[in-house]
């Protein structure tokens, strides 16, 4: 009776340290009813056999089918799921067996031994987590599926618990040092395949994150060419306007329609108004910034602009996504303020983009990944803009820094547009 509480409580502890390898792995919510359920069943099934029966290779099959139907939990993709099984149970395994043969003497197939040891087998897998939980720092599976190298992860654990079952089941193996030592070896090898695992998953995330960002920047381009577009269309409509409207105001005072001449005039003057901020010279940079400072005036009651770039500078498509993210974010943010303040300052220097822009704020500030997020409801969306933003500057060797005070924030950005300083 004594060695069959010690076995179910050592088991249930197990479950749970199953639960967190299985969280190195999986970042997927699932329902705590059905997690409840599914290693309930397992640690129900899996201890009556282990007491039951006492056969190796029946705790083998069980154990492997267990681990394997937990991971459906998170996830439905098959590679994955036989290479977390595996990976998990050959630590499992391998802190078992390392336990039996640095303290049982004789070990016999199917012969029950103290459960005490089993104690030193939970606290073994215990650190092999705890390793686990440290090495893997890369984001988690969602629905990301890993390239083939996936393959060449799952052998290793598997050649593994094919190496052990030849060891355990021969009868001519090796003395307790010897197996000792190879099983030391294994469960390291198996552990690097966590520092292997890590470092793909990093490559390939980012890889999926730089694909992502180029068809975002490819959608952020038309947008851009359609607002230029129209930017342009506008400015060679007005430009014409004027003089159709300063011959029909000539037409009109010759034949002494005076309240005409007057009427036109006053359309005159407000054209005048609407002449564009910004005219730098170089149109692309001038459309997008005359669009967003046009959406800025109808919403804020202070907007300052000083704008000096050259005409032929290079990097316009990036530095339009930059400004236009920046002053989106900005222009949202002032619009929620009383004081309703933005100032952008750009200029350029031998090559070097120089960016300030200074907002009134009055949401929360909120840090993410060293990344200053705005905290209204879609704060997400903010979050990839700046994401963007920040990949663009760092692909041209600039710096972005955030500052901001009880009424003011402000982005100060310094970047290469020169192809030499890339």
């Amino acid at each position: 009776m004594y060695n069959i509480v010690i076995c179910c409580l050592v088991n249930l502890f197990r479950m749970v340290l199953i639960r967190r390898f299985m969280q190195v792995f999986f970042s997927k919510d699932v329902s705590g009813k059905k997690e409840l359920i599914v290693y309930g069943l397992f640690y129900v099934v899996n201890t009556t056999f282990y007491l039951v029966f006492h056969l190796p290779l029946l705790n083998f099959f069980c154990n492997l089918a267990g681990i394997f139907v937990i991971t459906l939990l998170y996830i439905n993709i098959f590679k994955i799921n036989i290479m977390v099984t595996l990976l998990i149970y050959f630590i499992n395994m391998g802190c078992d067996t390392l336990a039996v043969v640095m303290f049982i003497d004789n070990y016999k197939e199917g012969v029950v031994f103290n459960q005490l040891f089993t104690i030193i087998m939970v606290l073994l897998f215990f650190m092999c987590v705890l390793a686990a939980e440290k090495i893997v720092t890369s984001k988690k599976i969602t629905d990301v599926v890993l390239p083939e190298h996936s393959l060449s992860l799952m052998l290793v654990p598997l050649i593994s618990i094919l190496l052990f079952g030849g060891l355990l089941f021969d009868n001519n193996s090796p003395d307790n040092i010897i197996f000792e030592m190879e099983t030391l070896g294994l469960l390291l090898i198996n552990m690097v395949v966590f520092y292997l695992y890590n470092g793909i998953l990093k490559a390939y995330i980012y890889k999926i994150d730089k694909l992502i960002l180029e068809q975002k920047l490819s959608m952020y381009a038309n947008q851009l060419d359609t607002i230029m577009k129209s930017e342009n269309g506008i400015r060679s409509l007005q430009h014409d306007m004027k003089h159709h409207i300063i011959q029909l105001e000539i037409m009109a005072k010759q034949n002494g329609q005076t309240d005409i001449a007057e009427y036109l005039q006053k359309m005159m003057d407000f054209m005048d108004v609407q002449d564009e901020t910004v005219h730098s010279g170089n149109l692309d940079i001038d459309s997008v910034l005359n669009y967003m400072i046009h959406k800025a005036k109808k919403g804020l009651k202070e907007v300052n602009v000083k704008v000096n770039v050259p005409s032929n500078m290079t990097s316009c498509f990036y530095i339009n996504v930059i400004i236009g993210n920046l002053l989106e974010n900005a222009i949202e943010a002032a619009e929620n303020t009383e004081n309703k303040i933005l100032n952008i300052d750009i200029h350029n220097k031998q090559g070097v983009l120089y960016l300030d822009i200074e907002n009134s704020y009055s949401n929360k500030v909120d840090v993410k990944e060293h990344i200053f997020l705005t905290s209204k409801a879609d704060s997400h969306k903010h979050g990839i803009g700046l994401m963007n933003v920040k990949r663009i500057v760092e692909e041209h060797k600039g710096v972005m820094n955030f500052t901001y005070d009880e009424n003011l924030f402000r982005v100060k950005l310094i970047m290469y547009t020169e192809k030499s300083g890339k």
